[in-house]
């Protein structure tokens, strides 16, 4: 009875934390360090990959009254919780566009090149023949993350293709462990800055729909989308802060097929099976409940209004070349 009690008191301090009124919301600021390692005999391949991927390492959220400021690669956006809206800013060319925030996953999607049909049915046809699977579990692992109790849930997200048969692979294809670490229920009552990011959390989950906007930015890819909806969804179920993340990806078949190929192709470097090809981890770097600055939630004087369909392509078009990648 006394859990349920604690359980209801938390949901209406984060209903309350999001209907607030200006004056009685905190400050709070908090910034990630990213770091994204691939396996040491895949580093000369992976290097242009790895650039887009890179560019994003660093990512921050700056809240004050009912906005907030966030960052994250070369993209900023200004969030308004009242009015329902996000304003994308371009430092470089020193535009902005407001729009709602219901429509910003519709503008990203049509910003990326469209396939043809062809190359959707083969798409179609490729990713239909993989099984996926997704698990969830709390570890039981505990830890103090910048002076915050939290918790360890990890989850598995596993595909398994369709290889050859002289490949003879028994175990999963493809998977991807991420060890993520929120507070505990707790703490989002017992300190501001958390219980200010969990609600700024749950908006996120029902007014943006994470899910959603990456299920329309894969389009109809069945395997992929699914899979990584999938994996979203069991996120999204504890909408609480990250404060830690670790995540790392298997492919044993390559493994496989680097030592099948290992007379014949010297640029397949030889592998761990056991190994992940792939390492990404995430750790905050800045958890503080100082005056945010309120001219970060402004247009900054002197930029001009553009159109968001043309905001947006123009941001990912740059993000594509600063990673020497062909926008075209």
């Amino acid at each position: 009875m006394k859990l349920y009690r604690n359980e209801v008191c938390a949901a209406i301090v984060l209903v309350l934390a999001l209907c607030a009124p200006s004056a009685l919301r905190a400050d709070v600021t908090i910034r990630y360090h990213s770091e994204i390692t691939p396996a040491a005999a895949l580093q000369p391949i992976a290097e242009k990959l790895m650039k887009p991927m890179q560019a994003g390492t660093e990512s921050s959220v700056r809240m004050k009254g009912n906005k907030a400021y966030a960052t994250s690669g070369n993209w900023i956006e200004i969030f308004d919780f009242a009015k329902q809206e996000v304003t994308l800013i371009d430092p470089e060319h020193k535009t902005f566009a407001t729009l709602p925030v219901s429509q910003l996953a519709d503008k990203m999607a049509g910003a990326v090149p469209q396939a043809t049909p062809e190359q959707m049915q083969a798409a179609q046809k490729a990713m239909g023949s993989i099984k996926t699977s997704v698990e969830s579990k709390m570890t039981g692992n505990t830890a103090e993350i910048q002076g915050i109790q939290a918790e360890e849930r990890e989850l598995t997200l596993t595909m398994e293709l369709p290889l050859p048969p002289a490949m003879n692979q028994s175990s999963p294809s493809m998977r991807l462990v991420m060890h993520v670490w929120t507070p505990k229920k707790e703490e989002v009552l017992r300190v501001a800055s958390i219980r200010e990011l969990t609600g700024y959390q749950n908006w996120q989950k029902y007014v943006m729909n994470p899910a959603g906007m990456l299920d329309k930015l894969l389009g109809k890819m069945p395997g992929m989308s699914d899979s990584m909806g999938s994996m979203l969804d069991e996120i999204y179920k504890n909408p609480s802060v990250i404060l830690r993340m670790r995540a790392e990806m298997y492919m044993p078949f390559l493994a496989v097929l680097a030592k099948q190929m290992g007379g014949e192709d010297a640029t397949l470097p030889a592998l761990d099976p056991d190994a992940p090809v792939m390492e990404m981890s995430q750790e905050i770097a800045e958890l503080s409940s100082a005056a945010v600055d309120g001219s970060l939630l402004e247009i900054p004087e002197g930029y001009a209004a553009v159109g968001a369909d043309d905001m947006v392509k123009g941001l990912l078009k740059a993000q594509a070349s600063a990673a020497g990648i062909d926008p075209k």
